[in-house]
């Protein structure tokens, strides 16, 4: 059974390990995807904070001069005093001083560093058929954890020995770094494959009604305008959700030319899992809230759903968990590495000792 094991650990590795290895090093650099965005891009990126905060319509009135004729989609509120404001047009993300209303720069989605690393990541950016190589590589790598740790439990060997690049070596390293490595590996790699495979576990598990979250107004359609009327601003928009939920923090406004009506998205600061998944639909012409969800009224599924992707990209503890998740990432190549080196061994009849 061991020697069974070990050839299927040996094949597996050998045909997967690549995309594993792309999977743990885009998943490392990704950990921390908004600190390094900022860290690329600081020209776009940070403000200097000023005494009065400029409304959204404001904010629109600066962008409308520098792209006329663009129409707004969505407004991303900052979170913080020394971060810009960001306006969602068609030709991309525009980031905005508010409090001077000075434009810094267009950014269009993917066209990146980053993005670039987002597409390896999920897709090994070639499209549906690199999403579905990294769907299989990650259940292999579900079994390399499993079938490694029946290999590494006779010996349990946890220290490593032997002059650097000996074969005493080579073999601790891959026997260590896999058992210190192996709970963070497995929650992001049993994650991963959860994601990859949403859809299908959607259906076994039966979608909900409202994939979102539940509604406690009952929706209705935008009322039509009145002769003379005028739409609501989306500062007034901001304020009336503000009231609907007083301790949640305004991050997204969606202009009603996109669905008929605001969507004001909000977040509670404190609920790391689900804390982001608020909206509050509102009449532009009535100013009546037609709709409300809230993250409380998630089902199992959905806060199930969340709760694995905030394990997988590592913000479920905060910084912490970040941290974890991008050493663990970074242990991947090692492995690999010292796996090969082993396999090249083993071919010439070496056995550890």
């Amino acid at each position: 059974m061991r020697r069974l094991v070990l050839n299927l650990h040996l094949a597996i590795a050998l045909l997967a390990g690549a995309f594993i290895v792309v999977l743990g090093a885009t998943g490392s650099i990704l950990a921390f995807e908004p600190q390094l965005d900022r860290l690329l891009h600081r020209d776009v990126s940070y403000v200097k904070p000023g005494v009065r905060v400029l409304s959204l319509v404001e904010i629109g009135d600066a962008v409308a001069r520098k792209y006329p004729g663009e129409p707004v989609v969505a407004y991303l509120r900052s979170d913080a005093a020394d971060l810009p404001n960001r306006v969602i047009l068609s030709r991309g993300i525009v980031s905005v001083n508010q409090y001077t209303g000075e434009i810094l720069g267009v950014r269009t989605r993917g066209q990146t560093f980053l993005g670039v690393v987002r597409a390896l990541h999920v897709r090994l950016a070639a499209g549906e058929a690199g999403r579905l190589v990294l769907k299989w590589a990650a259940d292999g790598l579900l079994f390399l954890l499993i079938s490694g740790l029946y290999l590494w439990w006779p010996a349990k060997r946890m220290r490593i020995r032997g002059s650097m690049g000996s074969p005493k070596f080579w073999f601790d390293l891959h026997s260590a770094v896999g058992i210190f490595s192996f709970l963070p590996l497995l929650a992001l790699a049993a994650s991963g494959t959860i994601l990859a495979f949403e859809d299908q576990l959607a259906s076994v598990l039966g979608k909900p009604p409202d994939s979102h979250s539940v509604q406690v107004k009952p929706p209705q359609v935008g009322s039509a305008p009145r002769p003379n009327a005028t739409e609501i601003t989306p500062d007034e928009a901001v304020a009336i959700a503000r009231r609907e939920l007083p301790d949640a923090l305004p991050y997204r406004v969606q202009m009603p030319g996109y669905g008929g009506l605001y969507v004001i998205a909000l977040e509670y600061m404190d609920h790391r899992i689900a804390g982001d998944r608020n909206s509050v639909s509102i009449d532009p012409w009535s100013g009546r809230i037609v709709a409300a969800k809230l993250a409380a009224g998630l089902g199992f599924q959905q806060r199930f759903m969340t709760a694995n992707q905030a394990i997988h990209t590592g913000s479920i503890l905060g910084t912490a968990s970040r941290i974890a998740a991008a050493l663990t990432g970074l242990l991947v190549p090692v492995q690999a590495v010292s796996g090969v080196v082993l396999w090249l061994r083993r071919r010439r009849t070496w056995q550890p000792t």
